[in-house]
Parts: structure tokens; sequence; C-alpha cells
């Protein structure tokens, strides 16, 4: 399995297809494997490459405070490795906050931006229900119930509904290849709970996508039109189906909406 030794930690990585480079960057306690609906359509077309956030999957879990900064130095590092000096960079969630870093810290290397269900500073709900997720684990609750729980604030009601749905995902969690290490999960929150470039994403020059599903509740839709509003060259789509995860629900729905934004880009 290709891995990349950084300065700071070993990161497990793939690339898939050929073309315009294409980084895909995960949300929290996610990894690269949950990207195979985009990189089935994205690799089409594009040189896509994925890869674990420090914390999570196949790269290291150095148990330290993480922060989106740190883990934007992650990916850079990784570019350079690879021999990219440029790319189209699309973060979800956690992995939103880790690309507008990429923006701001090395606006060289960003082609363009995507911002997925993200926000420049974590919103007051999200925050109490990582906090909460952390107590859970300190208390021992079942991996069961809280995976079981995340699906509430991450997935529509259409999917909820849907109990082999719902039974198919959690399965997947649980019997993941490479569980996340606890002091991985802490180490991403925290990075999450610092994180605001409130003050800074005007400094934002790339060609920016803005995408949040209609039905999103963990991260707000106004969170989404603060970026768009400040980010000058940045546009919001707002999809017409999905909640927080609505690239994994809706996935035909995303891959659209990405593609026509790189076609345009291109």
């Amino acid at each position: 399995m290709p891995s990349a030794k950084l300065s700071n930690i070993n990161m497990y990585y793939e690339v898939h297809g050929a073309g315009e480079p294409l980084v895909l960057i995960q949300g929290l306690s996610l990894d690269s494997s949950a990207w195979a609906d985009q990189i089935s359509a994205f690799s089409q077309k594009y040189r896509v490459i994925v890869l674990d956030n420090r914390g999570v999957g196949q790269s290291d879990s150095p148990n330290i405070p993480y922060s989106t900064a740190m883990m934007a130095d992650d990916i850079v590092e990784l570019l350079k490795f690879l021999n990219i000096k440029n790319a189209h960079i699309l973060g979800f969630s956690m992995g939103g906050t880790i690309a507008q870093q990429i923006a701001l810290k090395y606006p060289e290397v960003v082609k363009s931006l995507i911002l997925v269900a993200t926000s420049a500073k974590f919103p007051a709900r999200a925050r109490y229900l990582t906090k909460l997720w952390l107590k859970m684990l300190e208390e021992q609750v079942s991996t069961e119930t809280r995976l079981q729980e995340i699906c509430l604030w991450v997935f529509t009601d259409e999917f909820l509904a849907d109990e082999a749905r719902v039974t198919a995902a959690v399965n997947l969690g649980l019997n993941h290849a490479h569980p996340q290490p606890t002091h991985g999960f802490v180490g991403q929150i925290a990075a999450l709970l610092e994180h605001d470039t409130r003050d800074e994403i005007h400094r934002i020059y790339a060609p920016t996508l803005v995408l949040i599903g209609k039905d999103e509740i963990f991260i707000p839709l106004n969170f989404s039109e603060e970026l768009a509003a400040n980010i000058p060259n940045a546009e919001l789509v707002i999809s017409e189906k999905g909640g927080h995860n609505y690239w994994m629900e809706f996935p035909e729905i995303f891959n659209r909406a990405v593609m026509q934004f790189l076609a345009k880009v291109a």
C-alpha cells in the first residue's frame, strides 16, 4: 500500500486516473475508503489523489493535539512528495477546514477550491455534539450506538427510513479494517474546535465552489453562505437533496455539481 514518509508522519494515499490533479480530503473520522463513489466518477477525467488524514485510517496517529493548519501542511507535503505543483482541492466538513488552510497558507498550490458542508468556524451545535461524542467515548457507550447516533446528523429522513441502508452504514463502521484510535479522534476534534478562518477567508482568491445539501443540519446553510459571501471568487450551490453526507447518500448529484464546476474552471 502506498505511504509517503513526511517530516512528521507516514501518510497513506492512493492515486487514481490521469489528468489534472484533484485532491479529496475527508471529514472527521473518515478515511480515503469513503470516497469510492467519487473516485470511480472523477478518475475518468482527473488524476484523483485520496489520503488518510493524520489520526485516521492507515496514516500515523500521533497522540498530540492536531490543528487544521498542521493537517494542511501534511497534504501540501504529500503533494511535493508526488511532484504535484498545484491541484484542485476538495474538502468535506473537517476536510473543508483543512482545504481553507491550504488555500490561505499555500495559495500557489490551489487551482480551484471546493468546500463541502463546512465552515470558517465550527458551529455551536456541532461543537456541542463533538464534545458529547467524546463524552460517549469516555463513558464507553458502544460503537454501534455511537454510529447510529451520528447517522441522525449526517443523513436525511429518506435514508433513515430505510433500515437496511442504516444497518449497512453502521456495519461498515463496525467492521472497518482500520478503526480510528481514540487519540486520533480526540486530536481531530481538537483541530475542529480550534479552527477559525473568519478573518482570513477574504484572502482566498482561487475559484471556489461552496456546496451544501438543502437538508443539512450539522453545519447549517448560513455557514456556507458566510463562506461564499466572504471568499471573493466563490459561488454557492445548494443541492436539491441531501444532508451533511450528501456526497455519500446522493453521489450522482454531488459528482455532477463538482464536475460541472471543474469543467467551468478549466
